[in-house]
């Protein structure tokens, strides 16, 4: 069997990665236990049962929902099959998309491209009927879709043999032979296709930069607690370390679910649903907290909050609300309903996802309403003739506005217009530059740039240092 490949590498790399596969497998030697293997663009998976669990017409299922195989052809019924399943998600130009003979038509790959190897004991077995279900990546498979495969003669797609299927944006590819699928759809690739790749990057960094942010910030916050006497400045620190423990843990468990197989493994997607979901809605509800204990302060001059009025407000808003509706969201529509496929989050057409949109907006516009009331009082200082006192009062402005919305979540109104115009580009990259990166930013405002924090930080190393050299000097003597 010759091993050297019907065109040169440099021509097309995604073409010899799939006549690698097709030669290389069946040339192995088969073993009995299944395995898969799994990286950003590769799915391997090896299944190996024999062949009386075939099902009726000889039907075998090799996933969920996605794949079946159905065997034709002359075969003992003794035996055992072996099957190489393997998912390659190509990259842009990863492979040319020359379909038809004319040239004059412009096509793109649309979806995975899925390549099957059947073996009946140690031999190669072509002769099957295959049936798929392709998604086209981010959006919708439309009616120009085809089902192809890679024909390594012509070093070119093809669909001889293949019947194609289109049922709301989902492609079923029916064909006769096993090898290398995938589906095309009519058109150049995507624009958007780029932009979505710079946004996940762009989202990737960002809540990286935040995660590390908010361990710094729960560490300042905790040491304040410690040092801190004044009720007043207790309430402000509780809150925000709160609110960073929250918006930690959405962190987390937003990145630990993209490492998943979300289809696959749906429990482990369904908790880090139910995480993401109970983290963020507690991330609100604590800027909720701050923005009541702020307006009290700014209302109620002469009332100080006491400790029991502050950790019943604490437990009801901070702790009970988040948990009711993450709780009561997930028992209403689990399993059927409660997140979306192909991702760890709610869905969108169950009417699950109402259950974080609407708080959000409520907590959001309330939180406006208090940067106003904010704002009013600082434009109400004595009257002033003098430039200098203008000046000031544009600074505590500008102050107040930068350090009031990284810490209520006013960023996240960006999602508001989002709805309206989900495909507005602008929306998006606004809303990624500033959503992932609001943990850096809650550190930066409550933390770095406030002056009172700092000097007590500065106060309590210093007190740490002179104590350290003091037990040194008594050790030494």
């Amino acid at each position: 069997m010759s091993l050297d490949p019907p065109y040169s590498l440099e021509e097309n790399l995604g073409p010899h990665l799939l006549w690698c596969l097709e030669k290389l497998f069946p040339v192995m030697s088969t073993t009995y236990e299944a395995f898969s293997f799994s990286s950003n663009h590769l799915d391997l998976q090896y299944t190996t049962a024999s062949c009386d669990v075939l099902q009726d017409n000889r039907i075998f299922q090799l996933d969920a929902s996605t794949t079946t195989i159905s065997l034709t052809g002359d075969f003992v019924s003794d035996c055992n099959i072996s099957i190489f399943s393997v998912t390659c998600r190509p990259q842009n130009r990863t492979f040319n998309s020359q379909y038809d003979d004319d040239g004059k038509t412009s096509y793109y790959v649309a979806s995975d491209i899925r390549t099957n190897i059947l073996m009946l004991d140690d031999k190669s077995h072509h002769l099957a009927n295959i049936n798929m279900t392709f998604t086209c990546g981010n959006r919708s498979c439309d009616q120009t879709a085809v089902c192809v495969f890679w024909d390594f003669t012509l070093n070119k797609w093809s669909s001889k043999g293949c019947l194609t299927q289109v049922t709301e944006g989902i492609t079923k590819c029916l064909c006769d032979h096993l090898t290398s699928f995938a589906v095309l759809m009519l058109g150049s690739i995507p624009e958007d296709s780029l932009d979505n790749t710079i946004l996940d990057y762009i989202t990737m960094v960002g809540l990286g930069i935040s995660s590390v942010s908010l361990l710094l910030c729960i560490s300042i916050q905790v040491i304040l607690l410690r040092k801190s006497r004044k009720n007043m400045a207790v309430y402000r620190h509780v809150s925000i370390l709160h609110m960073s423990v929250f918006l930690f843990i959405f962190y987390i468990s937003f990145l630990a679910s993209d490492l998943i197989k979300q289809d696959i493994q749906e429990t482990l997607c369904a908790a880090f649903t139910f995480c993401s979901h109970l983290s963020l809605l507690g991330f609100f509800c604590w800027t909720l907290v701050q923005g009541i204990f702020l307006v009290s302060r700014l209302v109620f001059v002469f009332h100080h909050v006491t400790k029991k009025e502050f950790l019943a407000l604490s437990i009801l808003l901070g702790y009970a609300c988040p948990l009711a509706i993450a709780l009561g969201t997930f028992l209403v529509y689990f399993p059927q309903h409660y997140r979306m496929k192909g991702t760890c989050w709610l869905d969108r057409s169950s009417g699950a996802l109402i259950a974080f949109n609407v708080p959000t907006i409520v907590i959001i516009v309330g939180h406006f309403l208090v940067l106003i009331l904010v704002i009013h009082k600082l434009l109400r200082p004595s009257v002033s003739e003098g430039k200098s006192e203008d000046e000031e009062v544009v600074k505590k402005l500008v102050k107040a506005v930068l350090f009031c919305t990284p810490q209520f979540g006013l960023t996240w109104a960006i999602g508001i217009p989002m709805f309206a115009s989900p495909n507005d580009l602008t929306l998006q990259y606004l809303f990624v530059l500033l959503n992932p990166l609001q943990g850096f930013f809650i550190l930066l405002f409550a933390c770095l740039l406030d002056k009172k924090v700092m000097d007590l930080l500065k106060k309590s190393f210093r007190k740490t240092s002179v104590t350290n050299s003091s037990v040194a000097t008594m050790s030494s003597a």
